[in-house]
């Protein structure tokens, strides 16, 4: 499934905010798949960077 000379990758939620009601947890509304040729381990800056991406798809879908 994944492209030849992938080396990592990274698959980060994209997460509708739970109800304050209810308080309920979110559900997922999709993800944010990362792959790279580049063998490393996304850094924990590349991390936040990804997550606030991923947070700007909030409820969107």
């Amino acid at each position: 499934m994944l492209p030849n000379g992938t080396c990592s990758l990274l698959l980060e939620p994209v997460i509708q905010s739970k109800c304050q009601s209810t308080n309920e947890m979110g559900t997922s509304e999709g993800f944010i798949l990362l792959i790279s040729s580049t063998e490393y381990a996304y850094s924990d800056k590349d991390r936040a960077w990804i997550r606030a991406v991923a947070n700007k798809f909030r409820g969107r879908a």
